[in-house]
């Protein structure tokens, strides 16, 4: 880029861009009205991946009754890590009666009604909002339990939403699987897709993505203890599995809890309960080379101690900071959010205020089951829910 284009600034091209890079969405969209060169610069797919990728502002946001009706809840990450002081806002994005089915490069996807109706991309700092494209049950039966999730076809540049169930038995102790991909573009369109032949039963109904694939808590049916990982690539849209990383902590029939799954770090990641040590609370793993088993890691264990009890039902992470804090869900004593500083070893359950709701000391979700990933964080963006 030429660096007549900044005169107004007049910067080279490169420093101007890294500026850029460091900047938030919200000034980003004021910026954009500067001149037509900003508009073209900003609004272009590598300045918008890039400052993507080096976004600093991670956002909690989901579904809650806490506002008048049905909706989706947001608020800073950082200050619920950081700002012990004073309680963190909890904001509603008054997007009525819609739930969240996935999240990718800090796009939402929505599903509005039940059964499912239509389907929507959502960008929450910009406000965008794709085509409503109307939802297709993989098996035709809406009574028919359904995981999903949303990711992104690097190859094609595209969106896609990924869903899949397990319809009625065709014999005794058989079952047909389906599933349908939805891709984002001009023209969205719904196609069906190879199902992996093996059998299994989904934990988790909101896949993870990561490096490229959408990725579910499974289980063989029947076998409680035998779980694994089902994958889905996005650009070649089939199915796989993955072992999960093994030891005496990481047994799933050793654990009180099904183990969970997020995205820590960049990173694929597994939290295990274990019922075996007195002392552990949870173990967190980190598969450091997508797709490389022997790549799975300890990254942080966490003991019991003066403020997390063996009574408190289950702890599921969400967030890990570069300083190594973590935010995490769960059913506790006193709250149900923990941050775990884990160089000092101190917990604190934050104070938050929620917009709209009687009661402004704690988060009251939607649901607490803890096979449903309410619960997304997702950083800002200026990703373009438009094709």
């Amino acid at each position: 880029m030429r660096n007549h284009e900044y005169d107004l600034c007049n910067l080279p091209g490169d420093l101007f861009r890294e500026i850029l890079l460091r900047l938030p969405v919200k000034l980003l969209l004021q910026l954009k009205t500067v001149c037509r060169s900003w508009n073209s610069f900003i609004s272009s797919h590598e300045f918008i991946m890039h400052h993507h990728q080096r976004s600093t502002q991670p956002r909690l946001v989901y579904c809650s009754l806490e506002s008048e009706g049905l909706d989706i809840m947001h608020c800073s990450v950082s200050s619920l890590l950081y700002n012990q002081l004073q309680p963190t806002r909890i904001e509603p994005l008054h997007i009525k009666y819609k739930t969240i089915k996935g999240s990718c490069n800090g796009l939402l996807c929505l599903c509005e009604g039940f059964p499912y109706r239509t389907l929507t991309l959502f960008n929450p700092c910009t406000r965008s909002v794709s085509l409503n494209v109307p939802f297709e049950y993989p098996g035709g039966d809406y009574l028919q339990p359904v995981f999903c999730g949303l990711g992104y076809d690097a190859l094609r540049d595209k969106y896609k939403f990924v869903t899949g169930s397990k319809s009625s038995t065709v014999a005794a102790g058989l079952y047909r699987y389906r599933a349908k991909v939805c891709t984002f573009d001009p023209n969205p369109s719904w196609k069906t897709v190879d199902h992996p032949m093996f059998p299994y039963f989904t934990s988790c109904y909101s896949g993870t993505f990561v490096s490229g694939t959408l990725n579910w808590m499974a289980h063989v049916p029947d076998k409680d203890d035998e779980w694994f990982i089902l994958t889905f690539d996005l650009e070649t849209e089939s199915f796989g599995r993955l072992c999960l990383p093994r030891n005496n902590h990481t047994h799933t029939g050793s654990c009180y809890y099904a183990p969970s799954m997020q995205v820590l770090k960049n990173f694929l990641s597994m939290s295990f309960q274990p019922a075996c040590d007195i002392n552990t609370a949870c173990t967190i793993w980190i598969m450091k080379e997508y797709g490389v088993e022997k790549s799975w890691t300890v990254l942080f264990t966490i003991p019991f101690g003066d403020a997390i009890f063996r009574s408190d039902i289950w702890l599921e992470p969400l967030y890990i900071s570069e300083d190594e804090i973590l935010l995490a869900y769960g059913k506790f004593h006193w709250s149900n959010l923990l941050v775990y500083n884990f160089r000092k070893g101190e917990v604190v359950h934050p104070m938050v205020e929620v917009e709209g709701s009687r009661d402004r000391s704690t988060i009251c979700p939607l649901s607490t089951s803890v096979y449903e990933k309410y619960f997304h964080v997702y950083h800002e963006s200026i990703v373009s829910c438009l094709p």
